[in-house]
Formats: C-alpha cells, sequence, structure tokens
C-alpha cells in the first residue's frame, strides 16, 4: 500500500524540478506556435524548397494551398449533445464503419503444458434502418510449438509470439472486410485502432520489425486497392512530425521534448475542428515501406489531427495517401467526428470491438479451467501450480 504521507514529502521535495518543468515547457511552446502561425504565409513549394532532401518529419498535403490554414474550422456549431447527436445521426446515415480489436492470453509457466489464446472481435454498424449491426468473434489456440522459443540454449515461452499472432488475425479481419467492401457506396470506412506508422517496430530484431512494417503495408495496399479508406486513430499521439518541420524550417527553435504535434495544435482548436491532411515523411521505419510490387511506399500515409474532445488534446487520423490524393479527407474525417460524438469522444466502432474483445482477468481462469478438462479428457498430462488450483476452485 501507498504511504500517502511519505509520498507526499517526497513530491514536495521535487517541487522546484516540477514548476521549472513546466515553465520552461510553457516557453517553448509560445516559440513553436509562434513558428507554426508563420507556416500560412508560405506555399507548398515555398515549404519544400526551404527544407533539406532527408527525412523532414512532415510535409504538406493536397490541401495546403487550397486552405493555407493550419487548422480548418467545423462549420457546424452544436449547442448541446441532442443537436450533436442528430448531426451525427445525419453524418453517418447510410455509410458503413467496421473496427476490429484483439486481445490475448500469454503462457503461464504456473502450467506445464504452455497453452495461449487470442480473440479477435470486429463490429460492423451499417448505420441504415433495417439493417443490423454485426458484433463477432474469432479464438485462436497457440499449441507448444508456437509458444516456445529458444533463446541463448534456453527455452522459454514467448509472449512476443502471442502479440505477433494477435496482430496478424486483426490485420486479416481488416484486409477481408475491406475486399468485401470494395465499390460500395458510401464509402465504407475501416477503423484501426493504432498508428500506420509503425515507429514502435524499429526496437525489435529485424525480423519482427518486418512482420509489422509488412501487416501494415498489406492494410495500406489493401485500401487502395478495394478503394475503402482506412484510419489509423491515436487517441494519445505523442508523435513530433509536424514540430520537426518547425525545426527545420525555423533552426533557431530549440529542442524540446515535451512539445508534440497534439499539444502544439490543441489550444487553437475547438470541438470538430481539424488540421490540413498533412504528409507524413518520419526518418526511420517509413524507408522500409515497400509494397508487393517493389514500389516506394515511404510517403504512402497521411495524418490529420481532429478535436474530438473540449478538454484533450486532438486526436490523430492516419490515412492512406491514395485517400487524401482523392479528396476524401472531409468526407473521411465527418465519419470519424459522428463516431466521436456517438462514442462520447472515442469513435463508437472501435470501442465496440474493444468491448467485443476484451478477455478479463475471470475469463482468463475461466479459460485455464477449460484447457485443464481438456487435457483431461484426451488424457494429457497436466501440472498445475497450487496457487492457480486455489484460483479455479474459488471460481
Amino acid at each position: 500500500m501507498l504511504h500517502v504521507a511519505r509520498a507526499a514529502q517526497a513530491l514536495e521535495a521535487n517541487r522546484s524540478r516540477f514548476t521549472g518543468y513546466d515553465q520552461k515547457q510553457s516557453g517553448e511552446m509560445a516559440s513553436y506556435r509562434a513558428t507554426l502561425s508563420r507556416l500560412e504565409a508560405m506555399s507548398t513549394t515555398q515549404i519544400r524548397d526551404s527544407l533539406p532532401h532527408a527525412p523532414t518529419g512532415s510535409l504538406p498535403g493536397p490541401e495546403w494551398d487550397t486552405h493555407r490554414k493550419t487548422v480548418l474550422e467545423f462549420q457546424h456549431r452544436l449547442a448541446n449533445h441532442e443537436e450533436a447527436r442528430s448531426w451525427a445521426a445525419d453524418a453517418l446515415y447510410d455509410r458503413m464503419t467496421f473496427a476490429v480489436d484483439g486481445s490475448q492470453i500469454q503462457p503461464m509457466p504456473d502450467i506445464s503444458v504452455p497453452v495461449a489464446a487470442v480473440q479477435v472481435g470486429w463490429f460492423e454498424n451499417p448505420h441504415s434502418p433495417g439493417i443490423p449491426y454485426t458484433k463477432d468473434v474469432l479464438v485462436e489456440i497457440l499449441p507448444p510449438d508456437e509458444v516456445f522459443v529458444a533463446r541463448a540454449g534456453v527455452s522459454v515461452f514467448s509472449d512476443q509470439a502471442v502479440s505477433l499472432r494477435r496482430f496478424a488475425l486483426e490485420v486479416d479481419v481488416l484486409c477481408r472486410w475491406m475486399e468485401e467492401h470494395a465499390g460500395v457506396l458510401p464509402r465504407p470506412v475501416a477503423f484501426f485502432d493504432g498508428s500506420l506508422v509503425v515507429s514502435f517496430a524499429e526496437r525489435m530484431e529485424p525480423q519482427v520489425k518486418d512482420f509489422y512494417v509488412g501487416s501494415v503495408v498489406r492494410l495500406l495496399e489493401t485500401s487502395e486497392a478495394t478503394g475503402v479508406p482506412l484510419v489509423g486513430y491515436v487517441d494519445n499521439s505523442r508523435a513530433r512530425d509536424l514540430v520537426t518541420l518547425l525545426r527545420l524550417l525555423s533552426p533557431e527553435l530549440q529542442p524540446a521534448d515535451g512539445v508534440t504535434d497534439a499539444a502544439l495544435l490543441s489550444s487553437s482548436m475547438r470541438w470538430g475542428d481539424r488540421t490540413p491532411a498533412w504528409i507524413c515523411n518520419r526518418e526511420g521505419v517509413l524507408a522500409e515501406y515497400v509494397g508487393a510490387d517493389g514500389s516506394d511506399l515511404r510517403d504512402s500515409v497521411a495524418f490529420v489531427y481532429l478535436k474530438t474532445t473540449t478538454p484533450n488534446p486532438p486526436a490523430r487520423l492516419d490515412i492512406p495517401r491514395w485517400a487524401v490524393d482523392k479528396g476524401l479527407t472531409e468526407e473521411i474525417v465527418e465519419c470519424v467526428r459522428g463516431e466521436c460524438v456517438v462514442g462520447n469522444g472515442y469513435p463508437y466502432a472501435i470501442e465496440t470491438a474493444d468491448a467485443v474483445a476484451v478477455i478479463t482477468a475471470e475469463d482468463r481462469l475461466r479459460f485455464y479451467g477449460l484447457f485443464e478438462q481438456f487435457a483431461e479428457k484426451n488424457g494429457i498430462r497436466l501440472r498445475v501450480a497450487s496457487k492457480i488450483q486455489s484460483k479455479l476452485r474459488r471460481r
């Protein structure tokens, strides 16, 4: 149990360091915001000509010269939630949305025979009277040969193998759905819970990084081939692609790790406002985005920041470049706005897919009990640690 009084004392002892950080961040933010406002005086050509021939964080998309604004105002000002829900119903009418999410059960050292499970759930909402929505799940079991790996001469459980299988299934379900809805009008919108720029994979082993990159490239190519827009939704983005661009345009700006794109934009946005679409030109993993035909896809992801709640920074929407080039940005963002009204600040489709897929602590114990019964029925010798047996008996 936390000793609250001691923790309070420890916080007080560091007060000057916290206040100093806050003041420093406020000053840095003001400098970056001033530079961001000056960006509106520059055309796409001027911006590109001022940048080095190297990754620049971001580049102007096709909307920039049309609007020349860092924030595009939402034209409907909704007075209350009732008005918002009425607007959302109109915005989403007859547009099918789809989201997928997954959960997993990792192998446990307390059970002698390793077993893991992955559950992927999805939610399809046609937003059309008389056509029901669909919720469903897919469950896969990972037997011992899929959860054991050899490391330094020792066989160990691989949590990573389970995570990779979950990601693969989510991508499979999304791609299959987009293929099944090619040519449908109004254009359906598919939601992916996370960024389409897998920078997190840079820290992983080469084969694991290649897996994540290949999976996202597959999503991007399937989206373009089917004409079904895909939204990679990031609720609390720490991305700094616009920040990187500003530093390259204004070298006098000091490095500021605490300044993120979302924080930089937040104070100038009201609910429903968005940025124009920017092309992600981030250093690192994007250089490895290569299509099945060998094409260079490093500039295949665009992004938009959208204010989905009043008190919080804007969410980041990663959108395939092809959809932005076709002029679909506002159509896609309008769908996300509607979903966020229904979901009270978060896309209802993703929220519902998560609820369908989630595996609780009790579910995990139930699974172990099911596996114990399966082992007994099939003559599989199984040792279960006393701790787990006790928990199973209590349930």
